[in-house]
């Protein structure tokens, strides 16, 4: 291509210089040879080109349109799929913020979006290691619990409370999602930083998925 644009080049320069060429018997005009020469070689070098350059850009458009096309299939994420098979979620509830926690607030905004989303039933467990009793604001913390799932968009869910049983939060969460048969446990990881869940057993103890939100 850069020989191409060479003689293409050359051959301005050459018709611009044939005003100042002197015609004479003993010297024949030149012009007439020179673009008959330049135009066989542009000719015969454009035809060597033209064939690879069409084969290219016909390849080029061909593998364009197969890209296009794999283009606009449509793709269903796994994880989305995976969150429409869940249909009943379990809401551990183990700080004792009567007006709950940051963590524990997400993860509840988090849970009654899922359950509006795919249609899924919610269980709220309140798990505290001491009785009612030892905890005046209790009443208040099942207050913030119905608020915040409501301000979320859902108001019927199922509330359970173990309170006082001496087990480890951990094996709560286990016994209820497996009597319940439970789809889904959404915690936030601050449950797990408090020391409230130990996240060594969640495998353990938990017989189905664990979604622990970042803090």
């Amino acid at each position: 291509m850069a020989f191409a644009h060479y003689i293409a080049a050359v051959a301005p320069s050459l018709e611009t210089a044939k005003p100042h060429l002197k015609s004479s018997i003993l010297t024949p005009p030149l012009p007439s040879l020179s673009n008959s020469i330049l135009s066989l070689g542009f000719s015969s070098l454009s035809t060597k080109l033209k064939a690879p350059k069409l084969s290219f850009f016909s390849k080029f458009s061909r593998t364009g349109q197969k890209v296009k096309a794999k283009s606009q299939e449509p793709e269903v994420s796994p994880v989305v799929d995976s969150f429409g098979q869940f249909k009943h979620l379990l809401l551990p509830i183990t700080d004792r913020n009567p007006y709950l926690s940051e963590g524990t607030r997400q993860a509840a905004v988090t849970t009654a979006s899922l359950a509006k989303k795919y249609g899924a039933d919610i269980t709220v467990i309140v798990i505290d290691e001491k009785e009612k009793e030892s905890f005046p604001e209790h009443e208040t913390q099942l207050s913030s619990i119905r608020w915040h799932l409501s301000e979320a968009g859902f108001q019927e869910f199922k509330l359970l409370e173990r309170l006082g049983e001496g087990k480890k939060p951990t094996a709560i969460i286990g016994e209820v999602a497996d009597d319940m048969n439970l789809d889904l446990v959404v915690m936030s990881m601050e449950a797990v930083h408090s020391k409230h869940v130990d996240a060594n057993l969640l495998a353990e103890f938990i017989p189905c998925p664990v979604l622990l939100l970042p803090l």
